[in-house]
């Protein structure tokens, strides 16, 4: 193997360059994995390019897939993971000590890592994770569908949060990747009407292409009024709220039914401040509300991602259209701009390595 590798280095805010450094060697616990491909998330592109990262050098991403190489010294990989298998990544790394973790609730470590944002991620050609943070493929999943295996499961964690019953009328509002996955899911769940509100036309484009649902351009149709039409004249039984902007946190309290449910799980980049009739509503339709953050990986009963690579595997989660770009890991930086441009339509960027 080779001593260097292929890396996408963030240096500071907006300077990454692709650059040959040494490869990760594993520790005690670890695994060398040979990364497949890595997806870029949505919030790769505000990290590298608005926010910055804890600490500089940064290798980001944290939708990984890759087949191990190596394992650190005295590391036993289990039944399931040894040199050679190809594996699913999970980026967050709890402490397993805090109370939280002693529940499994792992979402709500209080000392956690993470790959791609506190640790190096997976735009690269090798990356080290922790043995028991890697799940198998199932056999026949192509790694690079693989990779969208972390979206897969938070959006599968954001439907549960919102306790999808068959017959519900659901409106999602945010049709980028993770609205779609959203979409996908609570059809399978049993939702029989479902409502996707966006403000860009190509992604409303391509959520009736997938058949999702019906669509909404809120910048043409109030959603508030097309949530009370398709849910009898009352609103929609679960509103998911996968935006993260203020006016859209605002739309999915107005849109849910008297005693529905709302999922807020876009993460706002600016204050929100809620208007007073919209309060009032809150309390006079005694909403449930509810957060969603990253997804759950105990054995029982909420094992996300398992059951996210099953789904991925037969393809009843399709992810292939959400692939609208395919980019060598070598020209990574020009995608990551690219999309911090909004040049081009995009729904998932996945870095692939040959």
């Amino acid at each position: 193997m080779s001593v260097d590798m292929g890396a996408l280095v963030l240096h500071g805010l907006g300077d990454i360059r692709y650059e040959r450094i040494a490869v990760p060697a594993p520790g005690p616990g670890q695994a060398q994995i040979r990364v497949a491909a890595a997806s870029i998330c949505g919030s790769d592109v505000p990290r590298i390019y608005q926010y910055g990262a804890y600490h500089y050098p940064l290798i980001p991403g944290h939708e990984v897939s890759g087949r191990v190489v190596a394992l650190g010294p005295g590391t036993r990989g289990g039944p399931d993971i040894a040199v050679g298998t190809e594996v699913a990544v999970k980026p967050l790394i709890p402490c397993g000590h805090c109370a939280y973790c002693h529940i499994g609730a792992y979402g709500q470590c209080s000392d956690y890592d993470y790959l791609g944002s506190r640790s190096d991620g997976g735009m690269a050609e090798y990356l080290v994770a922790p043995v028991d943070n890697l799940l198998p493929l199932p056999t026949g999943l192509d790694p690079v569908e693989a990779s969208l295996c972390e979206p897969t499961a938070v959006a599968l964690h954001a439907v549960r949060q919102g306790g999808v019953e068959p017959g519900d009328c659901v409106a999602i509002i945010g049709c980028g990747a993770i609205g779609m996955l959203i979409a996908q899911w609570v059809r399978i769940m049993g939702a029989d009407r479902i409502l996707l509100v966006d403000v860009d036309e190509a992604k409303l484009e391509m959520a009736r292409r997938m058949w999702l649902g019906q669509t909404v351009n809120s910048h043409n149709t109030d959603p508030v009024i097309a949530a009370q039409q398709m849910g009898g004249g009352l609103g929609a039984d679960l509103v998911i709220e996968a935006a993260g902007a203020a006016t859209t946190i605002e739309q999915a309290l107005q849109m849910a039914r008297p005693l529905g449910r709302v999922v807020v799980m876009g993460n706002p980049a600016a204050d929100v401040t809620l208007s007073r009739a919209t309060v009032s509503q809150l309390l006079r339709k005694e909403l449930t509300v509810r957060g969603a953050w990253n997804s759950s990986f105990v054995a029982l009963p909420t094992d996300e991602w398992h059951v996210a690579l099953r789904y991925l595997a037969d393809r009843r989660i399709d992810v292939r259209p959400l692939i609208t770009h395919r980019v060598p890991l070598a020209q990574g930086a020009q995608a990551l701009a690219m999309m911090q441009r909004r040049a081009e339509p995009v729904a998932r960027v996945v870095l692939v390595n040959d």
